[in-house]
């Protein structure tokens, strides 16, 4: 009993006293993977139960009003409902328990391409409405795959929107959620041709601030009990649910989230800074236990404890990660969170730079041979004529640090596994030169390549040549609401270099950068041929009356062509 006492007061679960200052998701929905006919469609229920998905064609703005009130009412008179809009379908399932956080994925199919819905998510024990009433909640399908008409679609990267302040050090504000208001004010703006939105990256931040570092909390809960070592997975499963919750509890998230299809690929902070690009070496001066767990001495610990701990951690990431992002992106085999898509006439393919990055490999130490040769075989796959543009998602750019930074391990002290993260480090040689290669023979085989990035905390776009008249082009936008640390700010603004020659001898040009809290657009034209890149950063109209908020505008700072 006193064990289970122990073990309990580990867990988040029940936890009331969580330092957020703002409200933690409990009842949320996620539109994912969307085809012409189907949605991938992610719901958090909150709470055990009986439940419902209505699907319904929108109606005019005008009846809107009329279809809001009807469904806020309680009882709701669910065979009333087609009186106010056209139910296309019914989605019943149970959320028995608390085992997968009362989140479900719903594959709602036989929809019409081009279409915009509205969905509810609907109590049938209490019956009332939990979503999609006071706001009405709704998506649009993608146009048929062979319609290559001219869409946009979003990237953003690296959502922490907190900051600690006061004497101590010890209150916990919000800091720069406006950008989120930015964001979905500008794909609300272009909605009618916005496809989809891609999540870069450190979607949430385990090791955010101090107040709420999880790796921090276990820094102060590690320990044997009865010769058992505790906490255990489930406890830490419940701490990186809780971190979701309470950075993805936005209002300005949530609108984008529940309205655009997001696809999403996890990077180092939904683990810990720079997981996978430390060494892990007993008595070394830059052990990456050690900086993970420096208190494991003090607490009685040896190093193979601190090892299982730390794998610990990673199961319990790589899982919650599986639960909150990857269930409601493209289906992929069991184990794998790489992914590809189409739209229109684009490739899109997601790489995972995370699951299997291993500094202990000989090669291939970000994505691993297998991921490596499964993103080759489909590139080598793609037909210009039918798809004349490709995007690879790879969270950390191909190209951004200046060579000269990459093996200054040592001089840069505590910000070595930041430049070992970096594709352009030696350590990558070979992968790096195989993954440019592949890259380059698609470009000469007529395909428009473009890398998607984030993780640098910096915007930039940079334009890259092989000498034979054959570009790619690095386009990086992060970050949305994360600052600079002074370290940080310094190495990435002095790495980002104007011109030069990589190590594999291809010229390149940085075409534009910014510093400050971004997000980003790219249209493309698979007709024309023609894509640009748009840069958004915070811009307000100020308001007439003093206290009124200031309007957010959504015109991009800076427009670049690509193609």
């Amino acid at each position: 009993m006193a064990e289970d006492l122990t073990r309990s007061a580990d867990s988040f679960v029940f936890k009331a006293d969580r330092p957020w200052p703002n409200r933690r998701l409990k009842v949320a929905a996620i539109i994912g993977h969307a085809t012409p006919d189907s949605v991938r469609l992610w719901v958090r229920t909150g709470q055990p139960g009986s439940f419902s998905v209505w699907v319904y064609r929108r109606t005019s703005e005008e009846a809107e009003q009329a279809l809001r009130e009807f469904l806020s009412a309680t009882p709701l008179a669910v065979s009333d409902f087609d009186s106010f809009a056209a139910v296309t379908q019914q989605k019943d399932f149970e959320i028995d328990d608390y085992t997968a956080d009362t989140t479900r994925v719903l594959d709602i199919q036989d929809l019409s391409p081009d279409t915009r819905y509205g969905y509810l998510l609907y109590d049938r024990e209490s019956e009332r409405a939990m979503l999609g009433h006071n706001r009405l909640r709704s998506f649009r399908t993608p146009p048929p795959n062979d319609e290559k008409r001219t869409f946009q679609f979003g990237l953003f990267s690296c959502n922490l929107p907190y900051a600690v302040n006061g004497l101590f050090k010890k209150r916990t504000d919000v800091s720069n959620i406006d950008m989120w208001d930015f964001l979905s004010t500008t794909l609300k703006r272009h909605q009618d041709d916005v496809d989809l939105v891609i999540a870069g990256g450190d979607q949430c931040y385990s090791d955010g601030v101090d107040t709420l570092n999880i790796w921090q909390h276990l820094n102060r809960r590690m320990r044997k009990s009865d010769g058992e070592l505790l906490p255990d997975e489930e406890a830490m499963r419940s701490w990186f649910r809780d971190v979701y919750r309470g950075y993805w509890g936005f209002e300005g998230v949530q609108r984008v989230f529940d309205s655009f299809p997001t696809y999403m690929i996890w990077d180092d902070h939904e683990i810990v800074d720079g997981w996978g690009s430390h060494y892990f070496d007993e008595g070394v001066t830059h052990d990456g236990l050690g900086r993970m767990l420096p208190d494991l001495e003090a607490r009685g610990l040896d190093y193979e404890d601190g090892t299982e701990l730390v794998r610990r951690m990673f199961r319990a990431a790589r899982n919650t990660y599986a639960e909150y992002q990857h269930s409601h992106n493209p289906r992929t085999a069991e184990g794998q969170f790489d992914y590809a898509f189409r739209r229109g006439g684009c490739g899109y393919y997601v790489l995972d730079g995370r699951g299997h990055r291993d500094l202990a490999r000989n090669d291939y130490r970000i994505l691993g041979r297998t991921q490596f040769d499964r993103f080759a075989d489909w590139l080598r796959a793609q037909d210009p004529e039918e798809t004349p543009f490709v995007f690879v998602v790879s969270a950390v750019p191909v190209l951004h640090t200046r060579a000269a930074l990459t093996s200054m391990d040592e001089l840069l002290g505590g910000l070595g596994d930041d430049l070992r993260d970096s594709w352009e480090h030696e350590l990558h040689t070979v992968e790096r030169e195989a993954l440019m290669a592949r890259l380059f023979e698609a470009a000469a085989r007529g395909v428009r390549v473009s890398i998607l990035s984030g993780d640098v905390h910096i915007s930039a776009v940079y334009v890259i040549e092989d000498g034979r008249g054959n570009r790619i082009h690095q386009l990086t936008s992060s970050a949305i609401t994360c600052g600079l640390s002074l370290p940080q700010s310094w190495v990435l603004r002095m790495g980002a270099a104007d011109r030069g020659t990589t190590p594999e001898g291809y010229e390149f040009e940085r075409l534009a950068i910014y510093t400050r809290n971004s997000f980003a657009m790219v249209s493309v034209d698979p007709t024309s041929g023609q894509s640009w890149f748009k840069l958004y950063g915070e811009q307000q109209l100020p308001s007439a009356e003093p206290a009124e908020k200031a309007v957010p505008l959504s015109h991009s700072l800076a427009k670049i062509r690509l193609f």
